[in-house]
């Protein structure tokens, strides 16, 4: 990459959008959804569940209201189908030694292969690849698998409702935020057809490929150096992996170094010891700030994604300096690997295999 071409490439993951609209449904169903069983836990003392229903408001906060209730609904199952199986599978797998990262790559290997089929499915797969790798590692911390499961339902369900009637109150009013543009229906059997078309060229399974090398190698460091946090690897791994090949994409730069700085940021907390209400409030403020930034920058959305999960995954307790250094190498790693694994397709694409023109890939993360 010349000088001028990083420099551009540098200023294009910085640039701030305005363009997006403000959607204050997504935004405030995101922060109260995840706030209040936040709240309730610690106030009941059983703040591990709270986190629990936390990662349910996670799996179905930031959808936008729509039109309609029909199209808010149809959002809500859209990103709720596939966290649920997330949630499921996760909570089978966790806990089970090395099980749990194999069962991880064979589930997010299929997941990948189903993202060939074009949006919508490209984007539940994807949803579901992210959340699986971050329930497991959730559930790693929580023993009682059966109540956070139950907690996880409970979380997403109490957020999906609280979304259905901001969204309700804000087409009443007229402020509900502009809809993206509707993806185009495709009948079921022409989307099985262009899928089967699509594997059998390494186009259809590029995808599910890259996530397989990426995650296997993120297991075997993982059991290989147990003591130092490097699930996180897996979890840089699901965040920068994109459909399309691309050696150095702009979003790979902008998650990367927003996991960094999200990373350093964390460790603010290390030095402030916060009393429970206001841990609540800055984890409902990061969750708020999600669907607001997402739409702006990536690079933003990705340093305040990161505190979030890493406090879910702490329950909630500032992680020490060793474990932020291990999560600060392990990030480096994880985007080490993307970029690895891009390059290696990319040049087995152009020397061993003529494919058609590359589309660009959903931007569901």
């Amino acid at each position: 990459m010349s000088k001028l071409a990083a420099k551009t490439h540098l200023a294009e993951a910085f640039r701030w959008s305005a363009a997006a609209e403000t959607d204050w449904v997504a935004i405030l169903a995101a922060a109260i959804g995840m706030a209040v069983p936040i709240l309730l836990g610690a106030a009941t003392g059983r703040f591990a569940l709270g986190l629990g229903a936390a990662v349910g408001s996670l799996l179905a906060g930031g959808i936008p209201a729509g039109r309609d209730w029909c199209a808010q609904i149809a959002g809500l199952i859209a990103a709720l189908v596939p966290a649920s199986l997330a949630a499921v599978f996760a909570l089978a797998l966790a806990g089970h030694a090395w099980l749990s990262d194999g069962g991880a790559v064979v589930l997010a290997g299929a997941a990948g292969l189903l993202a060939a089929m074009g949006r919508p499915v490209s984007g539940m797969a994807i949803r579901f690849i992210l959340l699986l790798i971050i329930t497991i590692a959730v559930a790693e911390n929580i023993p009682d698998r059966a109540a956070l499961l139950l907690m996880i339902a409970v979380g997403a369900l109490w957020t999906s409702l609280l979304s259905l009637a901001l969204g309700a109150l804000a087409r009443a009013v007229g402020a509900a935020a502009a809809s993206e543009r509707d993806v185009a229906r495709v009948p079921l059997r022409q989307r099985l057809t262009r899928w089967r078309r699509a594997l059998t060229r390494l186009a259809g399974w590029q995808y599910a490929l890259r996530l397989i090398i990426c995650l296997s190698i993120a297991g075997l460091l993982r059991w290989y150096w147990p003591g130092h946090h490097l699930h996180w690897v897996a979890l840089t791994v699901a965040l920068l992996t994109e459909w399309q090949i691309d050696a150095f994409p702009v979003r790979t730069t902008q998650r990367a170094l927003g996991a960094a700085l999200g990373v350093l940021a964390t460790g603010v907390l290390l030095f402030v010891t916060l009393p429970a209400w206001a841990l609540v409030a800055v984890m409902g403020a990061l969750a708020g700030l999600r669907p607001l930034l997402r739409a702006r920058n990536y690079l933003a959305y990705s340093a305040v994604m990161t505190p979030l999960i890493v406090l879910l995954l702490d329950a909630g307790t500032p992680p020490q300096a060793g474990v932020l250094i291990d999560r600060l190498v392990a990030t480096s790693i994880g985007a080490g690997l993307v970029i690895a694994t891009n390059l290696l397709f990319r040049f087995g694409e152009s020397k061993f295999f003529r494919s058609s023109p590359r589309k660009r890939g959903p931007r569901a993360k």
